[in-house]
């Protein structure tokens, strides 16, 4: 009996022994696969931002959300982690051309955006652990209501607390002619709607052939991946039809000329005398070609325009050759409030006919956050050491189509960033302009990727409107965009292509004859409305599968 009795004891102190080293083995292996989805997840992150400048890998936007998808489905557990994580490593290099202004506003920014990952990779986890892989319809449900649903956080991201839509997905195609043709459907969002697709579809069809991988199943379509390439190619080959159409569009010409004057940011007597006499004589010298309009770049004028007698004069000497200005400058209001009087602030646009009259003005109604405003800096005034701004600058409401001098062609006017924003630019069509003029300062963010980043936004405005853009700056890229998206032409060096240079260009501005009016013109919230409306594909009880 007794021997029965240590026999029992061995085999359970064994069974125990055995059962904790399998417990072990299946926590080092869970361990490991928590490591592998946040690596997964940080992959994402880092593939978003290599499709934007600097890096301009623009292919890899339709493989980079592929990562996160697989690491949601490894461990949806800790979905909210994982995107958040994806979130930062995208967004921090994104934005970190802000910290040469601000390194806590660039911070605290890109915290912002990464949030926007958490919705969207909480809902599709949370749909992804229900998915099977011989269930395609399902999958194609996945497919169209996730797309949708990233589209429709990318929307909120553009106008939650006034909006930042910088680098949204399809933004990253920007050089990608025939796709971005789409935008006259739906905005920037229709294109990014279209990359979405494809990342989720190719993410799913491989995720189920690893998991059949050694089961005996039959073998099924792949309708989650099929649809998404359709969706690209009629993309591709409708872009291109619109393309050509363009190009025999009939235009008339409009010689515009461009000053870059590189100025510096700070403010001194000495550097202001310096930065009027490099706009004075880059204007003297881009004149001889006899534009039919010279612009200067936002806050180009040392002091403010209106109460400054060195600038004043110095306009109306250049516009003596019959030349009409577009400049930025400074503004300022006196403003009576409890009986003292305080100024406000105003980044501005003023239009100098050539007998050297102020013709017309525009100011920004658009802001920065941490640029030209500091949210409650009234009441924790310590924040304004997070900007370079000693003072907020007041928003305008003012009209931003300017009238050419002696001319029928109207300019729509767009300062900083305010060509990120499509309302405004679908304002200024409506209100009549031939032409968007983006005036910019992006002397801020270089020598790093703000400037290039921002052209590569700005460019969907020309498609959204069919209207070309002129954009002038102090530093960065000027040049000259048309309706179909193309750059067709900047100023850099001849020698190495660099943007930040000090110098003058001609753009033969070519306008179309007869103004265009888009599908997102009539209609800017439809494509946006349908996202909301297909992401409800997540959110529905699932149906029975109807493919085998």
């Amino acid at each position: 009996m007794i021997p029965v009795l240590v026999a029992v004891v061995k085999n359970t102190k064994n069974a125990a022994v055995n059962n904790a080293e399998s417990i072990e083995v299946k926590e080092a292996k869970l361990n490991s696969h928590q490591l592998i989805a946040f690596c997964l997840a940080a992959v994402s992150g880092f593939l978003l931002f290599a499709s934007f400048p600097p890096l301009g890998q623009s292919e890899l936007a339709f493989i980079a959300l592929i990562p996160f998808v697989w690491a949601l489905r490894l461990y949806p557990e800790a979905r909210g982690r994982l995107s958040y994580l994806a979130g930062l490593v995208c967004w921090l290099p994104s934005l970190w051309f802000l910290s040469l202004v601000t390194i806590p506003g660039a911070v605290v920014l890109a915290a912002f955006c990464a949030l926007y990952w958490i919705p969207a990779g909480g809902v599709w986890g949370r749909f992804l652990q229900g998915w099977q892989p011989d269930r395609p319809v399902v999958g194609l449900r996945f497919v169209l209501g996730g797309a949708a649903w990233w589209c429709a956080l990318e929307s909120l991201r553009g106008w939650l607390l006034t909006g930042f839509p910088w680098n949204a997905v399809g933004a990253s195609q920007w050089e990608n002619y025939s796709l971005i043709q789409l935008a006259t459907l739906g905005g920037t969002l229709a294109v990014s709607f279209i990359v979405v697709t494809l990342n989720l579809g190719i993410a799913l069809s491989v995720l189920g052939l690893f998991e059949c991988m050694g089961k005996r199943v039959p073998r099924r379509m792949h309708p989650e991946l099929y649809l998404p390439v359709l969706m690209l190619v009629i993309s591709f080959s409708w872009g291109g039809r619109e393309l050509r159409r363009l190009h025999h569009e009939p235009t008339r010409s409009l010689k515009v000329g461009v000053v870059q004057p590189l100025a510096s940011n700070k403010w001194s007597p000495e550097l202001a005398k310096e930065n009027f006499e490099v706009l004075e004589k880059l204007s003297e010298l881009v004149l001889i070609s006899e534009p039919d309009l010279l612009i200067w770049p936002e806050t180009a004028v040392p002091e403010e325009l209106r109460y400054s007698l060195i600038a004043t004069q110095m306009t109306r000497r250049l516009v003596g050759s019959g030349t009409p200005l577009l400049l930025g400058s400074l503004d300022y209001e006196l403003v009576e409030n409890n009986g003292e009087f305080e100024r406000m602030y105003y980044n501005s646009a003023f239009m100098v006919r050539p007998d050297g009259m102020l013709d017309s003005q525009y100011r920004k109604k658009h802001l920065v956050m941490f640029g030209e405003y500091m949210p409650f800096a009234n009441f924790f005034p310590f924040l304004r050491s997070l900007t370079p701004m000693p003072e907020d600058v007041t928003p305008g409401d003012l009209n931003g189509v300017l009238s050419l001098p002696e001319s029928d062609i109207h300019v729509g006017i767009l300062i900083c960033f305010e060509d990120l924003v499509s309302s405004l630019a679908r304002e200024l069509a409506a209100g009549g302009a031939d032409v968007l003029i983006n005036q910019t300062n992006d002397a801020w963010f270089d020598p790093l990727w703000g400037s290039q980043g921002h052209l590569a936004n700005a460019v969907f405005r020309s498609v959204e409107q069919r209207r070309p853009m002129v954009r002038a700056t102090n530093s960065g890229v000027s040049a000259w965009i048309n309706t179909g998206g193309l750059v067709v032409k900047k100023i850099e060096d001849p020698l190495y292509g660099r943007q930040q240079v000090r110098s003058t260009a001609t753009f033969d501005v070519q306008i179309p004859l007869v103004k265009e009016t888009t599908f997102y013109h009539r209609h800017p919230r439809a494509f946006v409305w349908a996202c909301w409306g297909l992401s409800l594909l997540l959110f529905t009880k699932r149906p029975p599968d109807l493919l085998p």
